[in-house]
C-alpha cells in the first residue's frame, strides 16, 4: 500500500505552494509528459507524485511555459477545495461519534496501530474515529515525512498555484467524495486487513526502499522504473496491494481518461495532471487515451 497514495491516489492536505518563477532556469526531465490531440485541441497529461521536495522545482521548461499559458488545469482534486475534503473525511474515514477504533479492531491489531502512532509521535487520543483505511493512510503520509518529503511541496499543489497565477482555473477529474468513497466499500475485516498490511510495510525495510526508488524514478523521469514499480506491486499479493491495483488504478483508469478526453475536446491548451502509476502499463491512462483514437505522444 505504501506506493498507494503517494504516485495514484490524492490525499494530500489541502495546501497552498508558490507558483513557479517567470524566469526558472532550465530543469531536466521530472515525472512523465504525454501530449494528446484529437486533430484541433492539444492537451498535456503530466505524471505526478502527491507529495514533494525543495528539488523537485523548478519543473521542466516545457511544463512550465504551459502551465504558466494554460487556461485550465485538470487534477484529480483541487488541493484548495478543502470543504469537500473535509466533508468527506466525516462521511467516509471516521466512526460515528462515541466509537473508538480500538472498539473495531482485535487487540493484536489495536496494539500495533497504538504502538505505531506513538512511534510517529502521533496522540492516539486524536485518532480514536478514524477508520483502520483512515489510519493506514495517515501512518503512511508519517513515513513520507520521516523521509524528508513534504505535503506542503506536494506536485498538484504547485501546479495549481502555477495556473492560478495568472488566473487560470482549477478543475477535478474525481474530487475527494469519489476518491474516499472507494474505501467506503471495504468490509471492516478488509479495513482491518488493508491497515495490518500497512503496518507490515511500516515496519519492514522494504518500505524505505521502494519509497526511495520511486521518488527517484519520478525525479529523473525513468518510465522503466515506473515499470519496475508496478510489476512489483502485480508480484505482491497482500489484501492491500492487490485493492490498489484493482481499485486505486485500474477501476480509477478509465474515468480519468474520459475526464482528460473531455476537457481535450472542449479546451486547447489544458493541461491534466494524474499519479504517474495512472500513466504506466497497458491499461494506463495513454493506452485508453489511444484506444478512443486520440493522438497520443510520449515527450519524456
Amino acid at each position: 500500500m505504501s506506493l498507494t497514495w503517494l504516485s495514484c491516489f490524492n490525499f494530500a492536505l489541502p495546501v497552498r505552494a508558490a507558483p513557479a518563477a517567470d524566469a526558472a532556469p532550465a530543469a531536466p526531465p521530472r515525472g512523465a509528459l504525454f501530449e494528446v490531440s484529437d486533430g484541433r485541441h492539444r492537451l498535456l497529461l503530466f505524471g505526478t507524485i502527491h507529495v514533494g521536495a525543495a528539488d523537485f522545482y523548478p519543473l521542466e521548461p516545457r511544463l512550465q511555459q504551459a502551465l504558466a499559458g494554460a487556461p485550465v488545469l485538470a487534477l484529480e482534486l483541487d488541493p484548495d477545495n478543502a470543504g469537500a475534503l473535509q466533508s468527506a473525511l466525516q462521511r467516509h474515514a471516521l466512526y460515528p461519534a462515541g466509537q473508538r477504533f480500538q472498539d473495531h479492531l482485535d487487540p493484536a491489531l489495536a496494539q500495533r496501530t497504538l504502538a505505531a502512532l506513538q512511534r510517529y509521535g502521533l496522540s492516539p487520543e486524536g485518532m480514536q474515529a478514524m477508520r483502520p483505511w483512515m489510519l493506514a493512510m495517515v501512518l503512511t503520509v508519517q513515513e513520507y515525512l520521516h523521509h524528508g518529503y513534504r505535503t506542503d511541496l506536494a506536485v498538484d499543489s504547485h501546479l495549481a498555484a502555477a495556473v492560478r497565477a495568472h488566473g487560470g482555473k482549477v478543475i477535478e477529474l474525481e474530487g475527494a467524495e469519489r476518491q474516499m468513497s472507494l474505501f467506503a466499500h471495504l468490509s471492516q475485516a478488509q479495513q482491518a486487513r488493508f491497515l495490518a498490511d500497512t503496518l507490515q510495510e511500516l515496519e519492514g525495510a522494504g518500505l524505505s526502499r521502494k519509497l526511495d526508488t520511486l521518488v527517484d524514478a519520478w525525479r529523473h523521469a525513468d518510465s522503466r522504473g515506473f515499470k519496475a514499480a508496478l510489476d512489483e506491486m502485480r508480484q505482491d499479493d497482500s489484501f492491500a496491494t492487490r485493492f490498489t491495483l484493482t481499485t486505486l488504478l485500474q477501476q480509477r483508469n478509465p474515468g480519468l481518461a474520459t475526464g482528460v478526453a473531455d476537457l481535450l475536446h472542449r479546451q486547447d491548451g489544458a493541461v491534466a495532471g494524474i499519479g504517474i502509476l495512472h500513466l504506466t502499463g497497458p491499461d494506463s491512462v495513454p493506452e485508453l487515451l489511444a484506444r478512443r483514437g486520440l493522438t497520443v505522444r510520449q515527450l519524456y
